[in-house]
């Protein structure tokens, strides 16, 4: 029960945050109708890994505290930095429902890119590195072009206490300079519009939007629709839920 009131909780305030309290009045009005009904818009953008990777990375102004950057992958890697005090899985953040997705998102086969001020968890982002953890994370169904270098970003976020201070830029580039050494070319993500935070991030951080996705969910029905800025270049396409 407690960990349904923290999921609400959340929810909740990141609508509001993002949308205004209407977007949220909004959204309780739905949520009744969200075992039978859901409709959702997207922007799709994608960003490209080396396009920023000529610079330094610039070192966040945090005043005291040192800045930690780690990678990881498996439950086992969380495991070993958690018996050094760098705790992510458990932490409280917007996204990590009832304090255990970040593990099962582990299992899954996503990587984590973590930013620790000392060993306080500052920034998180994800990605998805192929079809197969996408489908098991139940991601929306974005085209992904796996074979051809390209991946999946998702559930970006900075902890509050140390927001404006640049660690979501440190986070992103660090991030980069590793997909780059793994031969990542391309990043894609899919954000709502009234996620203004998102939208505002990756747009600030060189993120093309190139078009726009329709989800539509009816019972156990399922429809996924791209639509591309530059038609003539790239066709759209539906693809078919679950």
């Amino acid at each position: 029960m407690l960990d349904t009131i923290r999921i609400w909780s959340g929810t909740a305030k990141r609508i509001r945050q993002n949308g205004g309290l209407p977007s949220l009045l909004w959204a309780i009005c739905l949520y009744p109708m969200k075992p039978i009904f859901e409709y959702k818009t997207f922007n799709l953008y994608e960003y490209h890994v080396n396009q920023d990777l000529g610079s330094d990375v610039p070192l966040p102004n945090i005043g005291a505290g040192e800045i930690n950057f780690k990678v990881v992958s498996s439950n086992q890697e969380a495991d070993k930095l958690e018996s050094e005090n760098y705790r992510f899985r458990s932490y409280p953040t917007e996204w990590n429902v009832g304090r255990s997705l970040y593990a099962r998102r582990l299992e899954q086969g996503a990587i984590a890119f973590c930013t620790f001020v000392g060993t306080e968890l500052a920034a998180i982002s994800w990605i998805i590195p192929s079809q197969h953890t996408q489908d098991s994370m139940k991601a929306p169904p974005i085209k992904i072009d796996y074979a051809n270098h390209e991946v999946l970003s998702r559930a970006a976020w900075v902890n509050p206490k140390y927001r404006g201070l640049g660690l979501y830029g440190y986070n992103r580039r660090n991030r980069d300079l590793y997909l780059a050494g793994i031969g990542v070319d391309v990043i894609r993500t899919c954000i709502e519009p009234s996620n203004k935070t998102g939208v505002g991030l990756t747009t600030a951080s060189g993120g093309r939007k190139y078009g726009r996705a329709r989800q539509l969910k009816i019972l156990f029905w399922r429809s996924w629709k791209e639509t591309y800025l530059q038609i003539e270049d790239t066709p759209s396409f539906t693809r078919m839920g679950h």
